[in-house]
């Protein structure tokens, strides 16, 4: 089987849902809120609040390159979901997908940060490592996000804290179905590795 690749950390944080929305949806704070750091500024297209298909423009920083996404707004279900996917200027919201989701828990908030990737991995051994060990990379990332969103509302560092290395199946759903019948699966296969190739030497730079 092939799957989609991706990852997700969620932890409960104890403030009101309110406080945490306020953050998580304010695309400017980003900066701010990214454990990855890669994030440096964030502007909206057009000036207008954010909603389902508004476009937001990220200057990014990684590993010594300067370059510029263009997100697209997919899910804006105020003050539980928010999720955006990656693009490029000229084409916004071709690429991966990541989403904030708040869910009220005990005293507090489980907040979800998750990812997934448009690079899709058979499940059976040795690619079962490879798409771990992708997410693994991915996780290490959001965990200080969560960290990050913690210390903004002025709440103890995040409580029950728990990794996923599949890619969250909300986002998920909103990329292409991969249907791959018995006679295309070496193709796939073949396609798949080299995307995880391109994958694992990003992580590794």
């Amino acid at each position: 089987m092939i799957r989609y690749t991706g990852a997700s950390v969620s932890g409960r944080i104890n403030a009101p849902i309110e406080a945490i929305w306020e953050l998580v949806s304010d695309v400017e704070r980003h900066p701010q809120i990214a454990g990855s750091g890669e994030v440096q500024a964030v502007t909206i297209r057009g000036g207008r609040p954010l909603t389902a298909g508004a476009v937001f423009e990220s200057q990014q920083f990684m590993r010594g390159i300067h370059y510029v996404t263009a997100n697209r707004v997919v899910i804006w279900d105020p003050p539980y979901r928010f999720a955006w996917r990656v693009g490029l200027p000229s084409a916004p919201g071709i690429a991966q997908i990541w989403m904030f989701h708040l869910q009220p828990e005990a005293n507090g908030v489980r907040v979800t940060n998750g990812v997934a990737l448009i690079y899709a991995l058979p499940t059976f051994f040795p690619f079962s490592l490879l798409r771990k060990k992708i997410a693994q990379g991915y996780a290490s990332s959001m965990t200080p996000t969560l960290d990050n969103l913690a210390r903004m509302v002025n709440a103890p560092p995040p409580a029950d804290v728990r990794e996923v290395t599949e890619p969250p199946a909300e986002l998920t759903a909103l990329l292409p179905p991969l249907i791959v019948p018995g006679a295309t699966m070496i193709a796939a296969a073949i396609a798949a590795v080299a995307g995880a190739l391109a994958i694992r030497r990003r992580l590794q730079r």
